[in-house]
């Protein structure tokens, strides 16, 4: 089946019951990271044994069904066998409509040598977001690494030499009380920079607590309530058409509000219905923020299926249906529900 149209039936098919088998995948190849950031734990993880490119390759020959995969981490572009991993992905998963992967743009010309090896392998739908905290000053102060602004200017100015139908980069802002305050600013500075930039090409997101992934559970990320009328004033100001993927983005921002104020996610959640996330080690959680593993993948055969429809996910499903897991409004979590919710979505943006 032609892979959009794969996707399509699958998020129509999640708007009714929940489908047989994940259609989205969060993996987190590495927990290793070359930023030191202040809202974030992730560079602070003992270096542990990771899964061996011949064990990715293994959970991806097993597991063909994905339309829809996040490669993330830590800093996915530390792993060597980066390459590797990513053409097996898109060898393996003939359904595969959309492939994207994170980076702090750190080593601009590693993650420019990658991204061409992966483009040479023909991936239908690829896209890297480059995270940018804020302008310079402020970016290299969250990030707590000197030199991290110019890095991530320079890797988005060399991976767009490489834009084509099948490819595209843009830059993914993760909003707090850190950096509110700077949405301006940071478009003014990096238009200086790159003056085709438009805001279109900066998409924002807000930032979240999550013990087994971010480890970051005591730090302060100050979620103002003034946070949404920020990102709405900087959104407001895209004169842009209504793309779909500015149409889910636009649902996603409009729900921020909501669930700052309410501290409840806005739509039913789909993780575990659509989506679910692995962590480097192997272990599978209903989603990035929720820390209830559900297995090691290396225990159920690879077989994600197994894993899928056991009596531990069942229970985790059903606390996630009484909204009784931990609540969230992440893009990784967020997207799948906006789309398993499309009726609710749509009134939502009222």
């Amino acid at each position: 089946m032609n892979a959009q149209l794969s996707l399509t039936k699958h998020i129509l098919e999640s708007n009714i019951r929940r489908p047989s088998a994940p259609y989205k995948l969060t993996f987190a190849v590495t927990y290793r990271c070359n930023s030191r950031c202040e809202i974030c734990n992730i560079w602070k993880k003992p270096i542990k044994q990771e899964l061996t490119t011949a064990q990715i390759k293994k959970f991806f020959q097993t597991n063909t069904q994905f339309n829809w995969i996040d490669i993330t981490g830590g800093e996915i572009f530390l792993r060597m066998d980066l390459p590797e991993i990513m053409e097996t992905i898109i060898q393996t998963q003939p359904e595969l409509y959309l492939l994207h992967t994170p980076t702090n743009g750190f080593m601009t010309n590693r993650i420019y040598t990658v991204t061409k090896a992966v483009l040479a392998s023909k991936p239908k739908n690829y896209v890297i977001s480059i995270s940018l905290d804020g302008p310079k000053e402020v970016h290299d102060k969250l990030r707590g690494v000197k030199g991290a602004w110019e890095h991530a200017v320079a890797t988005y100015k060399a991976l767009q030499t490489l834009k084509s139908r099948s490819f595209s980069c843009y830059f993914g802002m993760t909003i707090s009380g850190h950096n509110e305050k700077v949405l301006e600013q940071t478009y003014t500075e990096l238009k200086k920079e790159i003056p085709g930039l438009q805001r279109s090409d900066v998409h924002l997101n807000i930032a979240h607590v999550s013990s087994h992934y971010y480890g970051n559970a005591k730090k302060q990320i100050a979620m103002n309530t003034t946070i949404p009328d920020a990102i709405q004033s900087f959104a407001n100001k895209n004169p842009f058409p209504m793309t779909p993927i500015r149409l889910l983005e636009t649902i996603y921002q409009k729900n921020i509000a909501r669930y700052i104020r309410a501290g409840k996610t806005p739509l039913p959640c789909k993780s575990l219905s659509s989506s679910l996330f692995i962590n480097p080690y192997g272990i599978v959680f209903p989603c990035a923020m929720w820390n209830y593993p559900l297995g090691n993948i290396m225990d159920f055969d690879y077989d994600i299926q197994k894993i899928w429809n056991a009596s531990q996910t069942m229970k985790a499903l059903k606390t996630i249906m009484q909204k009784k897991c931990p609540q969230c409004w992440t893009p990784c979590e967020a997207y799948q529900t906006i789309l398993g919710n499309l009726p609710k979505a749509m009134t939502s943006m009222r």
